[in-house]
Order: structure tokens, then sequence, then C-alpha cells
């Protein structure tokens, strides 16, 4: 018989000032079985008491470990699944190696929590000793590829790198933007005609980040908080009472920054006109594309944004209007020679 055993696996006041510091979500076996107990049909049956051994973010200090996987003696997953084919490995080691791999297995200060598949029974003795050890002892119904795919999923998103910035986060024309810039230059103002005219809310005030890929970062908010937006003079909005339950969104991948900046107009002329450099702005070690909008008197801003997201598309598509736009005028020269 051949084991799967895995040997090496890899309410809310206006800020006064920008908020850009990493968050760490501290979460425990209590929380997973908390809220996943009726999705993965789950029954916490030993190691009670061990309810607040905490899952670490996946950059935690023990590097290789992974989040979820199948039962690893070696490098212990965080949160171990033992199968039918491990729970048979176990059962047909002889009493010292039991006891010596058991043992190992369930004093792992690394594991948050222990979950078997398929409803299995399980063995009198592993029930005493994750009593005695203070560790998680569940037993799921799904097979344990399915468990295994719930949990890296969830678990991965809950514990992704987050952090918290001040602006308000729209959905503009499917594009997710974040407006940034200095209290009262007029940012709430800015979406409220946005969604006035179509957009979306994501999220005002305090928009958190979270990066659920390599590449790509979503905004959101407390879900109880989502659609209300501040606007100076007005107070608080419901936006989902004023303009319908569509007017907002949940969560929103972050695609584009727009920084408004007070700019006197005399000044406008010394500013880059062409646009020929991309800007980024990091966040969480992802570049963010980001364009400088100057705030000043008779300038419509909501066709600015709206024109700079059209513009994003596009470029993200490949076109470059700066760079059609001198190959044009040096073949316009060209051709005058």
């Amino acid at each position: 018989m051949q084991h799967r055993f895995v040997l090496f696996s890899i309410p809310r006041l206006k800020l006064e000032r920008l908020i850009d510091m990493t968050l760490r979500t501290v979460l425990t076996a209590g929380n997973v079985f908390e809220s996943h107990s009726e999705r993965l049909q789950l029954k916490w049956i030993a190691g009670e008491s061990g309810n607040k051994r905490s899952l670490e973010a996946p950059d935690a200090r023990w590097s290789g470990m992974a989040l979820v996987g199948y039962l690893n003696t070696v490098h212990a997953n965080r949160v171990q699944i033992i199968g039918p084919e491990e729970l048979d490995y176990l059962a047909q080691l002889d009493e010292q190696h039991t006891v010596t791999t058991i043992s190992r297995i369930f004093h792992q200060p690394r594991t948050a929590a222990i979950l078997v598949s398929d409803g299995m029974q399980i063995p009198h003795n592993l029930l005493e000793i994750a009593d005695e050890a203070e560790m998680p002892l569940m037993v799921s119904q799904l097979p344990a590829p399915e468990l295994i795919y719930h949990l890296q999923f969830h678990l991965a998103r809950a514990l992704s790198p987050k952090s918290s910035m001040h602006g308000v986060l729209l959905s503009v024309m499917g594009h997710g933007v974040l407006l940034t810039g200095e209290s009262g230059i007029g940012k709430s103002e800015l979406a409220l005609e946005l969604i006035s005219k179509g957009h979306h809310l994501v999220a005002d005030d305090a928009v958190t980040i979270r990066r659920t890929s390599p590449e790509h970062l979503e905004g959101f908010c407390n879900p109880k908080f989502s659609h209300f937006l501040e606007v100076r003079g007005l107070g608080i909005l419901n936006i989902r009472e004023m303009f319908g339950e569509a007017a907002t969104r949940i969560a929103k991948r972050i695609e584009l920054i727009v920084n408004l900046q007070r700019m006197d107009p005399k000044k406008l002329g010394s500013m880059d006109r062409l646009h020929q450099e991309q800007s980024y702005r990091e966040i969480l070690g992802i570049q963010v594309p980001e364009i400088t909008v100057p705030v000043t008197s008779g300038r419509n801003l909501s066709v600015m944004i709206e024109a700079a997201v059209r513009n994003q598309i596009l470029f993200a598509r490949g076109y470059n209007a700066v760079e059609d736009f001198i190959r044009i005028q040096q073949d316009a020269i060209n051709s005058s020679e």
C-alpha cells in the first residue's frame, strides 16, 4: 500500500491621516470550527481545551510549513488532515513506533488542529492523546480531497496579508478605483457624484486591503458599514437606501489609485502633460497603477475619473495613447521632409 505522506511541504469619523499599516489576522482552531463546522460537517471530538491554538499567517517564522495538507510527520502542516490511508498507516505501526509517531503528531507546536476525514471512527488512543496534548481533534464527513480544497481556499483568504488605507473605494465601469488624498479634498463628494452616475460604492473612510494572490489586491470594509458614505455638509448617507441595492459592492479588486491633489492653476503647466511614464504605488508588495489628478476650480473630476479608467483599460489591453500619438506625430514629421 502506498501512503500519501508529504515529506517536504513547501461610527465612523473621517481619519485625518493616511493609515498604511500591515494588519495581522489572529485565527484559532476555535475560529475555524465556528465558521466552518456546518459547511465542512465538522464535529469536535477531543482536545477542546486547545481551542485557542493559532494558525500562523502564511509567512510565519516556520518556513516550509503548508497551511493545510495530508498528515506530514516531517514538516507539520498547520492543519493536518488524516484520511483513510493515513489512519491505516498508523494502525499498522508496531506498538513502539505507534506511541512515538502519535506523540510527535499531537505534541507538534506548529499544528493548530487535526482533522479526520470521511467520517471515520477514531481509535480511542488518539482521543486520549488529543485531550492530554490539548490538540483540537475534529472529524468531518467530507472526503479528504474536498476537505483540503475548502480549507486551503478559505484559510488562505482569511490569513492573507492585510493593510488599511484612508480613502474611498469604488467600482467604476467594473474597475476597482481607490480615491486617496488629504482630508477635506473632496473624495466623498466625488464618490457621490460617480455613484449618482451609476457606479458603485465599495468602502468609505478606512478601506481594508488584502492580497488575494501574488498579483492582486482586494479592497473591502466591514459589511455592516459598506453601504454608508460620509459627505461633509450632508453627514452620513445610506447609499443602498438612496440608490438601491445595486449601488454597492461588498469587495473589489483594486486596479487603479487616483490621488487627488490640491494644485494652483499656475502650477498645472509644470506637470508632465503627456504623462509618458506610468506611476505605481506599492501596497503589500504589489505595484498598483496610480495617477495624480489636480483639484482646481472648474474641473469635472467625475468625467476625468471615468476617462482615466477607460484609458487604464486600454493600457491593460496593450494600447498606449501617448506612444500612438508620438508615432503619428513622428510619421507626420517624416512625411513632410
